[in-house]
């Protein structure tokens, strides 16, 4: 049996006439699931999120419910393409909220932002 070991490689070949550093910090994402080396969230500042989506995500099943009933009893077409499009626009600014747990103040925008479109949502589906 031949063993073949594998050549080093040397970068000698062209001489380094400045090492490369960037001028430039990479800055963390705004919107991104939390890394490894991250640390922790508050617990109090998760649970009042969590709190604050449970009420949103509760309004939600609500609207549903009272849509379900709605569509069958004969509501209009454009009906329940608006109460959904309301919705995931509310849910997708809930969800955005969790996904910037690390920023100061972003979530809570996100959050309060994501009330008026359920608030629309409700309204619609208690008015037809």
């Amino acid at each position: 049996m031949t063993v073949v070991e594998p050549a080093s490689i040397s970068r000698r070949a062209l001489p380094e006439i400045m090492p490369f550093e960037p001028s430039w910090e990479l800055e963390p994402a705004v919107f991104r699931f939390p890394a490894e080396d991250d640390p922790a969230p508050d617990s109090t500042r998760v649970l009042a999120m969590a709190g604050y989506c449970a009420m949103l995500g509760l309004t939600g099943v609500g609207v549903g419910l009272y849509a379900l009933v709605a569509v069958f009893n004969g509501a209009p077409g454009w009906y329940l393409p608006a109460l959904a499009m309301l919705t995931m626009f509310s849910v997708g600014l809930a969800s955005g909220a969790f996904l910037a747990v690390h920023q100061r103040t972003l979530p809570w925008i996100m959050l309060f932002s994501a009330a008026p479109p359920m608030f629309g949502a409700l309204l619609l589906a208690v008015r037809y």
